[in-house]
């Protein structure tokens, strides 16, 4: 049983009871499908862009960035830079545009856009796909944060399955009860949090870590990037008939004697499948003859992968459905976009901090780690609930509330603690909603029982939260049994990664074409969306094989698997298809210009064709335009 942090706790628990509380105090505002999916269309222009901030800022930012840039330099500063400019993409080209077309989620859009069943419930699946691969890293961020906060399970389960449980139970009540109005009231409150713990922890490093940027990037920079590997003591001890060495020598070379003693232990063990740490030199994908370097790219992505992951995250956040759904909490298109300038700053400012924060990691855990760090003439240990392998976490992913822990203690650890679980809170709640919404209102209320009353419909949207709830257990569970933690040094960044890819390739060439381009067709739009989701999710899991070592080292599978981020092909790839088969069928709505009136006509403008009228004030004649 690990230590129990004790304040860090009680700042958990007191983030989940106001939590659950607020949900039970808003219950009341659940009564209709409006209420529980889109809380009453009246949230205000601050309140929702905090409310999206709270919801986009997920596990993967609030503890995936820092990790990634502890984890890989420079190449983990493009999760932040690529999280940050995805709005402008929304601002731009989505945001006002699908507020003003109304309606409840992007399956809606899809099905007023272009009038099919068919196109509704493809968008139906890509939004639960999407969801779920989003679902993952937030659940992932529950076990590992548990684990550094309380490093004891319940019920004989592990730590890590613990906190996956408590947190998706509480996520499922709260989401249950009170529907939208709860999770943006929670999603608010969960923002301002976690950006301040975040601000917080750069402070501290600064501060009382005498932590000085540019010293602290030389530093790192005058050495190779390490990174952990989990191997057997078979591996360790086999001889190279070629050279006559063993891995263990070029390890006794690398390694501290602190960092060698539990290797030494499991060899002395006498188990050959007894497995221990060590620490690897990185390998450098863009240039290859010589050692990774921290402040430049390379130590995770080759020269396709830079480009195709940035273009993921900028493009993928206009694909997330939770995220497009809060848009239609606004009660007009210039609140939406207005919402999104705010998000802008917000999420900015946040993702300036993050990076800091993956740096001074980068130092003082080493530094704590190894006896070596002082407060005030006090020295100051590396936290016992996490794992290290010669000065390095074994999970980067526990490197926030481990940093929090050095500089603060249990104070500022229990802010960062409370941190991290506001922000899976906030954003599976979005992801519930966004799910639920997908199978209660797009299947139930629309195919299943059109004539269901209200309650019938908050229902079905509530039992749906309870079934997605315990998906998303599922998954938390069965990451680790995959070995995932293992292939990916920052999983988190990873996994969010993967699901800003799918919506990039699924719903962001629909929504722009649809938008943008009124010749797009219904089937042009679902063969774009074929294109685009599943070769994303093709892959994806081509790239998963490859990590785990599935697909051997020659030939076209691993070479397929080699690209860890597929949207520079599946964006244009479904763009393409698009506009191909659109040229090809040619049939359009035939209500085209009433729905591009929607989209882009001014207020005055909808109003008057509603009425009726031309600009002139005359009437429009049958089949006028």
């Amino acid at each position: 049983m690990g230590n129990l942090n004790v304040i860090a706790i009680v700042m958990v628990i007191i983030v989940t009871v106001f939590t659950v509380g607020l949900a039970i105090l808003v219950r009341r505002f659940t009564r209709t499908t409006a209420d529980f999916y889109l809380a009453g269309r009246k949230v205000g222009t601050f309140a929702n862009a905090s409310a999206i901030s709270g919801d986009y800022l997920s596990a993967a930012s609030f503890l995936g960035v820092a990790a990634a840039v502890y984890a890989s330099g420079l190449d983990g500063v493009w999760f932040a830079a690529g999280f940050a400019g995805g709005f402008i993409v929304v601002v731009l080209f989505i945001a006002s545009a699908l507020r003003r077309f109304g309606e409840y989620t992007v399956a809606d859009f899809a099905y007023g856009r272009f009038g099919s069943d068919r196109i509704r419930l493809v968008t139906v699946f890509m939004v639960l796909l999407t969801s779920l691969f989003y679902m993952a890293p937030q659940m992932y961020g529950a076990g590992t944060t548990w684990t550094v906060l309380v490093g004891a399970g319940i019920f004989g389960l592990s730590p890590y399955n613990t906190g996956v449980l408590i947190v998706s139970g509480i996520i499922m009540f709260y989401v249950a009860v009170g529907g939208m109005k709860a999770t943006t009231l929670n999603q608010i409150f969960q923002f301002w949090w976690l950006w301040t713990a975040m601000f917080l922890v750069c402070v501290f490093a600064f501060t009382v870590g005498n932590f000085n940027y540019p010293k602290a990037l030389e530093e790192v920079t005058s050495e190779d990037v390490l990174n952990v590997r989990t191997v057997s003591v078979a591996e360790l001890t086999e001889v190279d008939p070629e050279t006559g060495l063993a891995l263990i020598d070029e390890v006794r070379e690398r390694m501290s004697q602190q960092g060698l003693e539990p290797v030494e232990a499991a060899i002395e063990s006498g188990d050959p499948e007894a497995t221990v740490g060590i620490t690897v030199p990185a390998q450098n994908r863009l240039h290859t003859l010589r050692d990774m370097w921290f402040n430049e790219p390379g130590h995770r992505y080759n020269r396709l992968d830079q480009f195709s992951m940035v273009l993921a995250l900028v493009l993928g956040t206009a694909g997330l459905p939770h995220i497009l759904n809060r848009y239609y909490t606004n009660p007009s298109g210039q609140a939406a976009r207005k919402s999104t300038f705010w998000v802008l700053v917000f999420i900015g400012t946040f993702y300036i901090l993050a990076p800091i924060a993956g740096l001074a990691g980068k130092l003082i855990i080493d530094d704590a780690w190894r006896g070596e760090f002082f407060i005030r003439g006090t020295q100051i240990a590396a936290p016992e609930n996490a794992a290290y392998v010669d000065g390095l976490l074994a999970r980067s992913d526990a490197i926030m509330p481990t940093l929090a822990q050095i500089l603060g203690g249990e104070w500022l650890m229990g802010a960062v603690a409370a941190g991290a679980f506001a922000a899976m809170f906030s954003t599976t709640g979005g992801l519930l909603i966004a799910s639920a919404s997908a199978v209660g209102h797009d299947v139930y209320e629309k195919y299943i029982n059109p004539d269901a009353p209200e309650i019938k419909r908050v229902i079905m949207g509530k039992a749906s939260v309870l079934f997605f709830s315990l998906v998303a257990l599922g998954i938390g569970f069965g990451i680790p049994a995959a070995g995932l933690d293992r292939a990916y040094p920052a999983l988190i960044a990873m996994m969010v990664t993967w699901a800003f890819s799918l919506g990039a390739g699924a719903f962001v060439p629909m929504l722009l074409t649809g938008i943008w381009w009124r010749q797009t067709t219904e089937r042009g739009a679902i063969a774009g969306m074929i294109v685009g989701g599943g070769g994303s999710l093709f892959f994806i899991f081509m790239n998963i094989m490859n990590q785990l070592g599935h697909l051997g080292d020659e030939g076209l599978l691993p070479l397929l698997g080699s690209l860890t981020f597929p949207t520079l092909f599946t964006f244009p790839a479904a763009i393409l298809t698009i506009v191909i088969v659109s040229k090809l069928d040619g049939q359009l709505p035939k209500n085209v210009e009433e729905i591009w009136m929607r989209i882009h006509g001014t207020a005055s403008e909808r109003h008057d064709k509603e009425m009726g009228l031309d600009k002139a004030g005359g009437v429009f004649s049958s089949g006028q335009k």
